[in-house]
């Protein structure tokens, strides 16, 4: 991959690592629309109020984290409204959020740094896969019906976009296809550009035009005017200040526009705003546990630790959060080490890779930070033991790469 290349693939990848179905930066066609044949209604007018019911209830589940009820409401969509490409999208949607919980993948700041980045297969379930691709396929296939019947219809360009910025999220974060990621997201950025050349006030797409602005405007200088000598110009200000848009005046996508603020206000390092964009989340999702960690690490940037640990005390202390406890505990020791706590950091990098049903990754990556914490105090030897036992797990990104750096020379922190 050429230098270009690399710098706008971290970017996009850092991006696409929050929940929201924001989609990537990319120059693709609009796919060749099928001449006229009205043969059924604009998508527009298949949605009833009984459509958005089942569409506003099953958001309202997937953002609280109940992705059994939101599958629920979105097969019962797809009975009602058969042809409307929503149902399938927001099926594969549930998948896709279901798995990165699963793999705890739903936080931006997880595993940070290069390392994230390293090119590596990941093992996806094959039946999940194929039912993901099956809904999303079913998707771009209704928008192309319904777009060959009325090719500028604002409604299908609109979906079809979305559908692609689904799969590029999916192969991004879950199968780490880059390629076919960034191929996914060509698409979704030119077809909700169309969109806003039929209708301009169609203030949704303007998530994905907002983001599109914000990655050019966020390219370093030599790479920002190769890409103006191709015809490529954003600005991070115009990105975010169309994002903020839809977060106030959209339609649908008003909470997709808040994840993706709180994305960039952290990138941005404003944090009283990323605050209180994630405050407004927390309080209209309440279970969902991802809204509060987030929360947490904010309030410690902030230099609020106290309430910060009263957070994730009280996570740990919620009998519906242990499925999660590995996280928890991850992530309340990564802010106890920022504090300069590597004991209170250490007990709890131990409590993750130990915690009942602790996903791999996690295990690997706490067993790792366990050893560095060590290393901080003064324990050589129970360092070396944890760097021994990443290296009989799974390489999760650089932790093997990590563990034998550890074992050559006690970690220091690079603070």
């Amino acid at each position: 991959m050429s230098e270009e290349g690399i710098v706008i693939h971290h970017l996009v990848n850092r991006v696409l690592i929050r929940f929201a179905a924001v989609v990537l930066l990319g120059t693709g066609a609009v796919p060749t629309l099928m001449a006229a044949q009205p043969s059924q209604p604009r998508l527009a007018a298949q949605e009833t109020d009984e459509f958005d019911r089942l569409r506003r209830e099953g958001f309202d589940a997937l953002y609280n984290m109940d992705y059994t009820a939101a599958h629920d409401r979105f097969e019962s969509l797809g009975q009602l409204a058969p042809r409307h490409p929503a149902a399938p999208l927001y099926q594969a949607t549930t998948l896709w959020l279901e798995i990165l919980n699963r793999q705890r993948r739903l936080r931006s700041n997880l595993f940070s740094g290069n390392s994230f980045f390293a090119e590596a297969e990941e093992k996806v379930d094959p039946a999940i896969d194929k039912r993901l691709r099956a809904f999303a396929n079913a998707a771009i296939g209704r928008s192309q019906q319904a777009l060959a019947a009325h090719p500028n219809d604002t409604e299908a360009l609109y979906y079809q976009g979305m559908t692609h910025g689904l799969i590029a999220s999916y192969e991004a974060t879950v199968t780490r296809s880059f390629f076919s990621a960034l191929r996914n997201g060509l698409a979704s950025v030119r077809l909700h550009e169309q969109v806003l050349k039929l209708d301009p006030d169609y203030v949704d797409a303007r998530l994905t035009t907002g983001t599109y602005n914000y990655i050019m405007g966020s390219l370093p200088l030599y790479v920002k005017i190769l890409a103006a000598l191709g015809g490529y110009r954003g600005s991070r200000e115009r990105g975010l200040e169309a994002i903020r848009t839809v977060a106030e005046h959209g339609r649908w996508a008003n909470d997709d526009a808040r994840v993706a603020l709180l994305t960039f206000y952290a990138r941005e390092r404003r944090y009283a705003d990323a605050l209180q964009t994630v405050s407004v989340l927390a309080q209209k999702y309440p279970q969902n546990y991802v809204f509060q960690l987030e929360r947490a690490g904010l309030l410690i940037e902030l230099g609020r630790g106290a309430e910060s640990r009263r957070i994730f005390e009280a996570l740990l202390d919620n009998p519906s959060r242990l499925s999660v406890a590995d996280l928890v505990h991850y992530q309340y020791a990564e802010a106890l080490a920022a504090q300069g706590q590597p004991d209170e950091a250490l007990r709890h990098f131990v409590a993750a890779a130990t915690a009942p049903k602790a996903a791999a990754e996690l295990e690997a990556r706490a067993t790792l930070r366990a050893g560095q914490m060590s290393d901080l105090l003064g324990r050589r030897d129970a360092a070396t033991r944890h760097y021994r036992r990443v290296l009989d797990m799974p390489n999760v990104y650089d932790s093997h790469e990590q563990a034998r750096r550890g074992l050559k020379q006690a970690y220091r922190n690079a603070n």
